[in-house]
């Protein structure tokens, strides 16, 4: 059944002229008398007695005509909210987010709500590998991961971390500053591995740079309890410098000057277009990236 011979025997029941209806709807006579013997043909009894002064409905068709209105004003419905989500007004954007960008993300949505508040967004925490998987399977529109993102997918810098190595104050084994080897014969404390495997396998390898492999003797769920476990004196632990927003008493903080020990996190998104909102979403990044450059040269000058 056609939506077009529903929509034309709609305006006919309600004009009931085959004239004026087929003004309204832009069709010839012999055009809409077509439709609705068609319609007519396919429900199997006629919708309208056609007379020398008009049209008037059948018993079927009084009955029918109450059904093709709902069946019209939900394909209007269907089709305006179709047209609404390519404007990006309506839909669905889901995200993912790792610890480094856990301030940067909720800002730029907080700004994408007031532009779009009919649009459901998912947000995510998830490790980069999870984030990869979910991009590439078309779970997640817009990833916050770990740089390079390998193939398929499009991806743009937004911060760069670092490892810092977190002691108890006073702590007379750290080395000197930037040298990660003073603390080889110290225990550590680190993240669970479920965490973030990404970043578990990144202090493995900084270690290593520096000819030791950390000896674990604890673990926790999350950075603060990990910097609540240095200040209690159970060793000492590397962690991403984005985690310290404030001074933590009791806990010494020493950059390592290693290049190793720094990596890049940007937005990554599927190559392949089709969503409006990841379009917007990337735009409205773009300028809380430009005006917080804006900021820090403003500071620095």
């Amino acid at each position: 059944m056609e939506l077009t011979r529903l929509r034309s025997f709609v305006v006919l029941a309600e004009r009931l002229h085959f004239g004026e209806a087929a003004r309204l709807l832009h069709l010839s006579q012999p055009a809409l008398s077509k439709q609705i013997r068609q319609l007519e043909d396919e429900i199997g009894a006629p919708l309208l007695d056609r007379g020398r002064h008009g049209a008037h409905l059948t018993e079927v068709g009084s009955v029918f005509v109450e059904e093709a209105r709902k069946l019209v004003r939900q394909a209007d419905a269907a089709l305006e909210q179709g047209r609404r989500a390519a404007r990006g007004e309506v839909g669905r954007l889901a995200i993912g987010f790792g610890f480094s960008t856990v301030t940067l993300v909720p800002r730029v949505i907080s700004k994408f709500r007031l532009r779009r508040p009919g649009v459901e967004i998912e947000l995510r925490d998830m490790s980069t590998p999870e984030q990869l998987e979910a991009l590439r399977a078309g779970r997640m529109h817009i990833g916050f991961v770990r740089l390079p993102t390998g193939r398929g997918l499009q991806q743009m810098p937004v911060l760069e971390d670092r490892l810092v190595l977190a002691s108890p104050t006073p702590d007379k084994k750290a080395g000197a500053p930037g040298d990660l080897s003073g603390s080889k014969d110290s225990p550590f404390v680190m993240v669970r591995r479920g965490l973030s495997l990404s970043l578990h396998e990144h202090i493995i390898r900084l270690c290593a740079r520096s000819g030791f492999h950390p000896r674990v003797v604890q673990e926790a769920n999350e950075f603060p309890t990990v910097l609540a476990l240095v200040a209690a004196g159970l060793g000492v632990a590397l962690v991403p410098e984005s985690q310290l927003r404030t001074r933590i008493e009791g806990v010494t903080i020493q950059r390592i000057e290693d290049r190793a020990a720094r990596w890049q996190v940007g937005a990554a998104w599927r190559r392949e277009k089709g969503n409006p909102l990841t379009v917007e979403f990337l735009e409205l990044l773009r300028e809380e990236l430009s005006q917080k450059t804006s900021h820090t040269i403003r500071e620095k000058s």
